[in-house]
């Protein structure tokens, strides 16, 4: 009996989604013969901006200011924040945690093994920023730092939580979180030569297992360094990239974006510990694939088209591009074989990337509404 009402239910949710889209569809060929084209594209495209049945919403919130995303390495712990909060998320194990902060922070950076993060909070009265270390897993850190840094200036932690790193005043510093620390002088900054040495030298620091990447630089033009903190031995890895940016992959690899304005490159990045970093010479790419994250096909990746609706694609290194059919706000990042993005209603949503029959349907409908929009 139970089996034979589970089928009934089976049948009447499938019938009601089957409906739906009928529905909608035939509403859409409506507008056509009517020739009223923009109505129609406001209701395709709601309905290609709609969470779907498979979405993992992570937040329903609409934060009054923009979120602040970071990820493990290996792309399996994520870290946002709403406001004055960052939560956290092992995607994995499914834990979750919630840190409610000092401020609102104006730079996060997560450790290598998302465990550990530091943040900077502005200070409106003092100018630059105060430096704070917390556990993402629990309460077991709360480290303020005694020195204020310069906003957006870089900074890391490490995997145990027990260090943290900064540039100041054209130095790298070192702390230990703990009470009762102070920071210390690591390395010199003219380790890290700038391309423009005469203009104020901006540096950014991106965890990498037990080491660190350190970018020196200005607009458009930064050296890349590898940076062995035990043996502190410091190795230029690339003299010409063009973003501060590193795209993790696997935990062993990630993507850097070098050449130069209109010659753009994706560089991979492998590494282990003990050895230092490969860096290849790069795949061409044009300017909306400088924002791209590596999915876990083959040599493919996705980005978003840039556009008006902002659209996933996915790109190939052979050339073959793809365009997902649904809408979002803003790509924060791939996790697992998953991509988190914030719809454009202001939600942060976990997601796939299979679709079903009828979702290529309505975007083939929204293509073609467009063109006879377009004239």
């Amino acid at each position: 009996m139970k089996f034979f009402f589970l089928l009934i239910f089976t049948f009447l949710n499938f019938s009601y989604c089957q409906s739906k889209h009928e529905s909608l569809v035939s509403e859409i060929e409506d507008l056509i013969s009517k020739e009223k084209y923009e109505k129609a594209l406001v209701l395709l495209q709601d309905r290609l901006s709609a969470n779907r049945s498979n979405a993992e919403i992570l937040s329903k919130n609409k934060p009054n200011q923009s979120r602040l995303f970071a990820l493990s390495e290996d792309r399996t712990k994520i870290v946002w924040t709403e406001n004055k909060t960052l939560y956290f998320k092992d995607l994995v194990n499914d834990n979750r945690n919630s840190i409610e902060l000092k401020l609102r922070p104006d730079s996060i950076q997560l450790s290598a093994n998302g465990n550990y993060v530091v943040v900077q909070y502005p200070l409106k009265q003092y100018g630059g920023c105060a430096l704070f270390g917390y556990s993402t897993l629990d309460s077991s850190l709360e480290h303020e730092s005694i020195v204020h840094i310069p906003c957006k200036t870089g900074m890391a932690i490490s995997n145990s939580g027990d260090l943290i790193f900064y540039f100041f005043e054209n130095q790298l510093f070192v702390e230990k979180t703990g009470k009762n620390s102070k920071p210390e002088k690591f390395l010199s900054s003219d380790l890290f030569p700038s391309p423009y040495p005469k203009l104020k030298i901006q540096y950014h620091i991106s965890p990498i297992g037990n080491e660190y990447l350190v970018w020196s630089g200005v607009g458009g033009a930064y050296h890349l360094f590898f940076l062995n903190i035990e043996s502190k031995k410091v190795s230029l890895l690339s003299k010409d990239i063009v973003l501060p940016k590193f795209y993790y992959n696997n935990g062993n690899s990630g993507y850097v974006v070098g050449g130069k304005i209109g010659d753009l490159y994706l560089k991979e990045v492998n590494y282990q510990q003990g050895k230092s970093p490969s860096i290849n010479r790069g795949i061409p790419i044009v300017t909306r694939e400088a924002y791209s994250w590596r999915l876990t096909g083959k040599d493919e990746f996705i980005t978003t088209n840039q556009n008006e609706p902002n659209q996933p694609m996915k790109w190939k290194v052979t050339g073959k591009k793809e365009h997902f059919p649904f809408f979002l706000d803003r790509l924060w990042g791939v996790a697992g074989d998953k991509i988190v993005y914030e719809s454009i209603r202001g939600e942060l949503v976990l997601d796939d990337l299979t679709f079903s029959e009828e979702d290529w349907k309505v975007y083939e409908y929204f293509k073609k509404v467009r063109k006879l929009n377009d004239g």
